[in-house]
């Protein structure tokens, strides 16, 4: 299942103790191809405000579909990778340069996480281009995340964007997964595939706010 999120900046808010939180967004779901995704959110962020944005972001978690949809659909936003996403790639870097031992390692990667956050990205990514790698197993995971953070280069600039009160994470998408999770899959629950994109449609329809607009008035 494919997840998307969309919210206008002022409609963030946080908690009193701190925690995010959205005042109004829309979801989308599709278990069908990334397009379709993309169709469907383009069509959801037209309808809550998107003509007005004068800048946009698109945050994802690494895969290759979302910036493609991205590059398709708003290729005139910016692009960030999700802090935790990233830092979980630095970890298996962490642990590949020194001998799959996490504790040896953690030193090494919270440093590098801090120096991420805080607008010394490019320093990081500097040192990791230069590590070595080899044909053994631990090697070969240096050469994988390597070229991770190579791709993800110009997506990784936290501080900047955090600086305009912008998300640096996905939590919005994440909590919806975490919905999801609840809704379509307690205990007991089996669906047909036609069940589930029905059912499915009828809760994004209540939760984005046209419920209405699926009946005839009489």
């Amino acid at each position: 299942m494919k997840n998307g999120v969309f919210y206008l900046h002022e409609q963030a808010a946080r908690t009193e103790g701190g925690r995010g939180l959205i005042a109004e967004k829309v979801v989308v779901r599709s278990l069908g191809q990334p397009m379709e995704v993309g169709q469907r959110l383009h069509w959801e962020a037209v309808r809550g405000g998107l003509a007005r944005a004068k800048d946009k972001l698109v945050l994802g978690d690494g895969i290759a579909w979302i910036w493609n949809l991205k590059a398709d659909r708003w290729p005139d936003a910016r692009e960030l990778l999700d802090f935790w996403h990233g830092g979980q790639d630095l970890w298996e870097l962490g642990r590949a340069c020194h001998g799959m031992d996490e504790l040896k390692a953690a030193p090494w990667v919270e440093e590098r996480l801090h120096r991420l956050r805080h607008g010394r990205e490019q320093s990081v990514l500097h040192e990791i281009s230069a590590l070595q790698d080899s044909r053994s197993q631990r090697g070969q995971i240096i050469r994988k995340e390597k070229n991770y953070f190579a791709g993800h280069a110009h997506r990784m600039n936290y501080q900047a964007i955090a600086a305009r009160g912008w998300p640096i994470g996905s939590g919005s998408v994440e909590s919806s997964c975490r919905q999801d999770q609840c809704r379509f899959k307690r205990p007991g629950q089996s669906w047909t595939r036609a069940g589930f994109l029905n059912l499915s449609a009828l809760d994004e329809a209540r939760r984005n706010h046209h419920w209405d607009e699926l009946w005839a008035s009489t």
